[in-house]
């Protein structure tokens, strides 16, 4: 069984140590993962510091079973941060974009350049690019459009399918897409089923995302343990 879709670090206020949450994924049967940290969405964190949550984790971990990601940014630009350069220094296994917390400006001939070898590094070793979707029109499936069509051996996943409508145009247009299962609706997942595109879904949770908006909002006092399992059942579809 395979996560798509897991995250290690700083989240809000509170803060998932990395080596406990893959212990958890590892411990529930868990056979290979994709992880990221969202210790990236921190005011001011730098690339060393993500560095070396991933570094703790590849000591006790496999990358070749529990997977890091990069979580590449905009503001690495300014940092002169390349992806040759992020993949030298760590044994990432995939890339992330997450347009909700680091807008990426497609006017900007520097964000494009950006963009270009991101999903050009990813063409070329065939590596997956998590790319988170949501209900703005700068998170939309279709925002990277222009990258799905000329990068088409990237191994891009629209992580949430979310608007669902336009994750499944995307699917339709784009045969190499995929979409992850992380806070999709049963509704939505069978939908997306029905369509005829079963094969692009990948199981993938968000854990512990799941566990803080649970706790928060939910009012559930419930372990991680106990939340993963909880979790781990939606993967069956």
């Amino acid at each position: 069984m395979k996560d798509h879709h897991v995250h290690i670090g700083q989240f809000n206020d509170v803060y998932y140590i990395p080596t406990d949450i893959l212990r958890i994924v590892v411990d529930a049967g868990i056979e290979k993962c994709y992880y990221s940290s969202t210790s990236s969405c921190k005011v001011g964190v730098t690339l060393g510091e993500i560095e070396k949550e991933i570094i703790d984790c590849t000591k006790q971990f496999s990358p070749d079973t529990m997977q890091p990601l990069l979580w590449y940014m905009p503001d690495y630009i300014r940092q002169g941060i390349t992806v040759d350069k992020a993949f030298a220094n760590i044994p990432y296994r995939g890339i992330k974009l997450h347009p909700r917390s680091h807008r990426w400006n497609l006017h900007d001939s520097k964000h494009l350049d950006c963009l270009h070898s991101l999903f050009g590094f990813a063409d070329i070793h065939r590596l997956p690019i998590t790319i988170h979707t949501g209900e703005d029109e700068y998170e939309w499936p279709c925002f990277f459009e222009q990258f799905f069509d000329k990068y088409k051996n990237a191994n891009s996943i629209l992580a949430h399918c979310r608007p669902l409508d336009k994750a499944i145009e995307m699917f339709k247009k784009y045969p190499q897409l995929k979409g992850d299962t992380a806070f999709v609706s049963k509704e939505n997942i069978q939908t997306i089923i029905n369509r005829g595109f079963k094969e692009r879904l990948l199981t993938g949770s968000d854990f512990p995302i799941t566990h803080y908006f649970g706790k928060k909002y939910g009012g559930k006092d419930i372990s991680l343990e106990e939340q993963y399992r909880e979790d781990i059942l939606n993967f069956l579809f």
